[in-house]
């Protein structure tokens, strides 16, 4: 009996908070329809029709997914197009919503989990603009799954989140070099020519597949314009300095460009406090944070923060380490290295 009620208060607590997702991610929903007259205007139809006769602007036309999804639902359920891309928007954030709970529960019990969960619901508001860049919301789910897939070491299931995350945006190959530092040997210095070269090689295989597709799918829309300058640099870095120097302290909201900072603000900071004592895979994942920024300054609108969410699956986790007292960590794991118990990871 005793054991009948304890399952019966766990899947009450899930519904609660499965329940509570579903609301956040309509609460998003909402945000970035109202910030978006483009999705009602006509230009979101018009732009699934130059889509779908592959006579878009890149890198639009080369994430297949973004618009073949919404498509698939139109035709199954006789919707219209903005409302396919709708449903696609929420399920796929509450999805992310959901699966990012479930990841965090690996160091933090479920209070702290929560809390994880909605403080990335509250900060995506942030990045809504009127923008129509609908590959975002399967891209967080599949950042999210590939991170966990490499964190469980799951390589072949890694290997097709990757080439689902390939068909909706490139971004997700800079997974490869969380999944290349995970590999690792747990001391550095342990590390030899031999087993590097070994991790190298598993390395090049798992992502070879992803890395095929990527080439594939460039190849066939060789034709299709670039959507403005590919090398985004300059603009960037001017549009960092202009908003620093000719903006006041009342006028934050219109830095657009300071935006990527804002967007997890001391978070950034409390991520590298006592970073050592911190979970292995997340110091590791870490490594890619600094390509990722990069790639995005270098061929980004670095104002487009949505770009920067998917690391909040990493700098989230490693903040709330240091926000929340040592007890609200997962009982299962170790806040540190003991010599009863390797290091958590």
């Amino acid at each position: 009996m005793k054991i009948w009620l304890e399952r019966k208060d766990t899947i009450t607590q899930a519904f609660v908070i499965v329940s509570v997702y579903a609301i956040l991610s309509f609460i998003n929903l909402r945000s970035k329809l109202a910030s978006t007259p483009a999705w009602f205007n006509g230009m979101l139809s018009e732009n699934h029709e130059l889509l779908l006769q592959s006579v878009y602007t890149n890198n639009e036309q080369s994430r297949i997914l973004q618009y073949l999804i919404p498509e698939f639902l139109h035709r199954l359920f006789n919707i219209a197009i903005e409302h396919a891309y709708i449903f696609q928007r929420w399920f796929f954030i509450f999805l992310a919503f959901c699966f990012f709970h479930i990841y965090l529960k690996k160091w933090f019990h479920e209070t702290t989990a929560f809390a994880g969960v909605t403080l990335l619901a509250a900060l995506m508001p942030l990045v809504y603009f009127n923008h129509l860049q609908e590959s975002a919301p399967l891209m967080l789910l599949t950042f999210l799954l590939g991170l966990w897939a490499i964190r469980e070491r799951k390589h072949r299931l890694f290997l097709f989140i990757l080439i689902i995350g390939i068909l909706n945006n490139e971004t997700s190959l800079i997974l490869i070099l969380a999944y290349f530092a995970y590999q690792l040997p747990q001391r550095l210095k342990d590390l030899t020519y031999l087993s590097l070269t070994k991790i190298l090689g598993k390395t090049f295989l798992v992502s070879l597949p992803a890395t095929i597709v990527l080439v594939s799918i460039r190849w066939l829309t060789r034709e299709n314009p670039h959507l403005g300058t590919p090398w985004k640099l300059p603009y960037n870095v001017v549009g960092m300095l202009s908003n620093l120097t000719n903006l006041n302290i009342f006028e934050l909201h219109r830095a657009v460009y300071l935006y990527p900072i804002f967007l997890f603000g001391l978070l950034w900071i409390y991520s590298f406090l006592h970073f050592k004592s911190k979970p292995l895979f997340l110091r590791r994942a870490t490594f890619l944070i600094p390509f990722f920024i990069a790639g995005n300054m270098l061929t980004g609108n670095i104002y487009e923060a949505r770009q920067m969410l998917p690391l909040g699956f990493i700098i989230i986790p490693l903040a709330l380490w240091n926000l929340f007292p040592r007890d609200t960590h997962a009982p299962t794991h170790s806040h540190t290295l003991t010599k009863a118990t390797k290091e958590v990871d």
